[in-house]
């Protein structure tokens, strides 16, 4: 059997922990939910109450994206390592990774999520890609009550919103500047840390080759103009560029 990867299909955090095992060329099979219907799975995969849990064969789990990673890189043959061997180079690549986790992804999360979830048929059209059937009927049926709960839950209102998107923004610039004329985020090949950062930074840069997402969402008239307009605008910087650069050269579907 294969590991079971837990997941919202659109999550950021699903999407790093997803290209990190296809990356590393671990075979495994994704089970996604519709965002708060998704705690049952994840209590079943003995998680807590966040995704991604990834379920091993052994019944045991990982439900942290960076233990998920490290996973991978265990179980990667040597030319598909994410991270490196040992010493100084590991240390920095782990601290990053972990730094992206907690300065960026939450408030790109809240960003998006203030603006997708004030349309009701915008949210749950991306709710049902690669969920359940029954979960989208339940989700549908009790929308304002789903809405609310992932509001609570993630803090969201228009001055936190505001607040992550300056913040998004403080990332992207140290981004670009620390990307220069490199061509990767830490050391001379692609790895983890790359694979963070564009997985955080694509529902603000759209990459064509994100499995779930498109650029076409973001152009859809539902969307808002003030959420298009922040896509379009870092994509073009060089943060937004490295990002596109990686999905374009490094993101393919495997195992």
């Amino acid at each position: 059997m294969s590991p079971t990867l837990v997941t919202i299909p659109f999550s950021h955090f699903c999407e790093k922990a997803r290209w990190s095992l296809d990356a590393a060329g671990i075979a495994h099979r994704e089970e996604g939910h519709v965002p708060v219907l998704h705690r049952r799975a994840v209590r079943r995969a003995k998680g807590r109450t966040s995704v991604p849990v990834l379920l091993l064969d052994d019944g045991s789990a990982l439900d942290d994206s960076p233990a998920i990673v490290r996973f991978a890189d265990a179980h990667a043959p040597d030319h598909r390592k994410l991270l490196p061997p040992d010493g100084p180079a590991r240390d920095e690549a782990l601290a990053y990774e972990r730094r992206l986790d907690v300065e960026l992804a939450p408030h790109v999360r809240r960003f998006v999520y203030f603006h997708v979830l004030g349309s009701r048929a915008l949210a749950l059209r991306l709710f049902e890609r690669q969920t359940p059937r029954f979960e989208h009927r339940v989700a549908a049926a009790v929308f304002p009550l789903l809405r609310g709960v992932m509001r609570r839950f993630m803090s969201i209102d228009e001055d936190r919103a505001l607040e992550s998107r300056d913040r998004v923004r403080r990332a992207f610039d140290e981004v670009g500047a620390r990307i220069g004329g490199r061509e990767y985020l830490v050391g001379d090949r692609f790895g983890a840390v790359d694979i963070a950062f564009a997985a955080f930074a694509a529902p603000m840069v759209m990459p064509d080759e994100h499995p779930v997402m498109s650029p076409k969402d973001a152009s859809d008239p539902r969307v808002p103009q003030a959420l298009q307009d922040e896509v379009r605008a870092l994509r073009e910087t060089p943060a937004g560029r490295f990002a596109l650069r990686v999905y374009r050269d490094h993101r393919r579907r495997e195992g």
